[in-house]
């Protein structure tokens, strides 16, 4: 009986063994793990861009590795990175259990399948509709509507009076309200303290996400962790204060508007937000990980400034209108709740990445006061005075930029992106379900392609007649299917912006330059830049 039982035992141990070396020898190499959490632990938590840019050196442009319960494959060159985010089969989104299970596959950064393409394609031609194409006059309107925010940015500027100043958050500000204004149609008074405790609940939030990172790979960490559950609290809590504060101003903009909502698209969670206060006010709680006490205002939107110009709030309520009434299928696809996880994604990616590329741009800018002057010779040279910006007249400055953006990526491991089903890539199978990274450190910092990359060197985006070069290895944005729809946004924001501080103003650091660990950044959603003060010296 014994014997049987080892001749069984020893038949199913070896059949399992036979049948995963068949599943493993076609997949890409890679290093081994640890059971359970795989390679998590070998990763530096604070910069993992490092650790897998190293990994990536052994086993080359393709890799695979077992992060918790995921396979993770990574790609570190960018034609690999093309082919595969040009096919259908890699357009999902990862099983993380943060975009997964708290963002529940709402909005446009977690979507996928059919409510992603649906919300990708209004979301491209309302942002083309609004001005983000190459030229025209609705280019020019969204021009205006940005040297607005700047305006403020530069008296805001003025009146500091050369005295140290956290420019990166005033930049923050400003531009926060721009985007304000495009997304939802309102901007907030500066100093208004619902938009200083939105700013706050978000860059928390984003600063959380990266510490809760693990549980992306290993839910049930957060069973077990204090730490972890605290991490989560803020971000669940967080996220339910946003979208509150939202249905709070769609409310407002619809009554703007004359409009109702379909009785199908009403968000269930929120019937009841109103009652808070006699007047309909919201209530606004400020919690935070590291406080016992919470903070409690009420927001009033009658402070909001109305905006005459389009926005994407209005195409959203547009939309949801005209599919309601006419019973279309996808009517789903509109309702509330979408359409707070779409605008959450939006302001998110409409500010968070472009303030964080500033930030970068005037950090490196006053550590290379010669790229600085070089810079604002070429403005004076075609902005001398206040006019609407065209990047395609300053490519210096836009060398710049791009400089910053590939020696800092400012999200180093990329957007990961899922497979769908099983395919192959790069003569290696891929098993559905895979997390797919496209490591943008390791392809803008790759020695085989740029010369010396840990050197800031904008003329690497120069040819021999002063035009911007654009190589391929070049991929900020990401590429296919799922690239960042707003980049052109990004683009106008971040060289009007410059343009007009750097015609008005020399910067400086009001302190010794950061230290070579500083200048690592630190990882969270996006690499953020060490804190450090300006000093703005006005040009006379």
């Amino acid at each position: 009986m014994d014997v049987i039982f080892v001749w069984i035992v020893t038949f199913v141990v070896g059949f399992w063994i036979f049948k995963k070396i068949n599943q493993w020898k076609d997949l890409p190499p890679g290093p081994w793990g640890l059971p359970i959490v795989g390679y998590l632990p070998y990763l530096d938590r604070h910069h993992p861009h490092l650790t897998l840019s190293a990994i990536s050196k052994r086993y080359g442009p393709i890799y695979g590795l077992q992060m918790g319960s995921i396979y993770t494959v990574v790609l570190s060159d960018h034609r690999l990175i093309r082919e595969a985010f040009s096919k259908d089969v890699f357009s999902g989104r990862a099983p993380l259990y943060l975009t997964h299970g708290i963002m529940k596959g709402n909005g446009l950064i977690c979507a996928e399948g059919a409510l992603w393409k649906d919300q990708r394609k209004l979301v491209t031609s309302w942002l083309k509709s609004f001005g983000m194409s190459k030229h025209g006059a609705i280019r020019e309107k969204l021009a205006k509507r940005i040297s607005s925010g700047v305006h403020e940015l530069i008296q805001n500027v003025r009146d500091a009076r050369g005295s140290p100043i956290p420019l990166p958050n005033m930049i923050s500000n400003s531009l926060g309200n721009v985007v304000n204004d495009i997304i939802f149609g309102f901007k907030f008074p500066l100093d208004d303290k619902t938009w200083k405790w939105f700013r706050q609940i978000q860059e928390e939030g984003c600063h959380e996400m990266g510490v809760a990172g693990v549980v992306n790979f290993l839910p049930f960490i957060r069973l077990i962790s204090p730490s972890t559950q605290k991490t989560m609290k803020v971000l669940v809590r967080g996220q339910a204060q946003t979208h509150r504060l939202y249905a709070s101003i769609i409310a407002k903009r619809r009554k703007m508007l004359g409009l109702q909502v379909p009785p199908k698209a009403v968000h269930i969670e929120h019937e009841n937000i109103f009652n808070d206060h006699p007047e309909g006010f919201i209530k606004c709680i400020k919690y935070s990980k590291h406080a016992s006490n919470t903070e409690v205002h009420y927001f009033d939107p009658k402070v909001l400034i109305p905006s005459n110009d389009e926005c994407i709030m209005d195409s959203f309520l547009a939309e949801q209108k005209r599919r309601y009434e006419n019973g279309e299928e996808n009517a789903y696809f509109m309702r509330d709740e979408q359409m707070h996880y779409l605008l959450a994604d939006m302001f998110g990616a409409g500010l968070d990445t472009t303030a964080v590329t500033f930030s970068w741009v005037l950090l490196y800018m006053s550590l290379y006061t010669e790229v600085q002057e070089k810079v604002r010779e070429e403005i004076l040279s075609v902005y001398p005075e206040e006019c609407e910006v065209d990047s395609a007249k300053l490519p210096y400055l836009t060398a710049v930029i791009c400089e910053t953006q590939r020696i800092r990526s400012i999200v180093p491991v990329g957007i990961p992106h899922g497979c769908l089903q099983d395919t192959f890539l790069g003569n290696y199978r891929i098993p559905k379900g895979t997390m797919v990274v496209p490591l943008q450190w390791a392809v803008h910092m790759d020695p085989d392609v740029w010369e010396d990359p840990e050197s800031f060197n904008p003329n690497r985006f120069i040819d021999d007649r002063g035009e911007l070069l654009k190589p391929q290895e070049f991929i900020p944005f990401q590429t296919g299917k799922r690239m960042c729809p707003g980049d052109e946004l990004s683009r106008m924001l971040t060289v009007g912006l410059i343009t007009r501080l750097l015609r008005d103003f020399r910067i400086r650091l009001s302190s010794d330059p950061p230290t070579a660990e500083e200048m690592k950044g630190e990882v969270g959603i996006v690499l953020t830049p060490p804190k450090v003060l300006y000093i703005c010296e006005p040009i006379t």
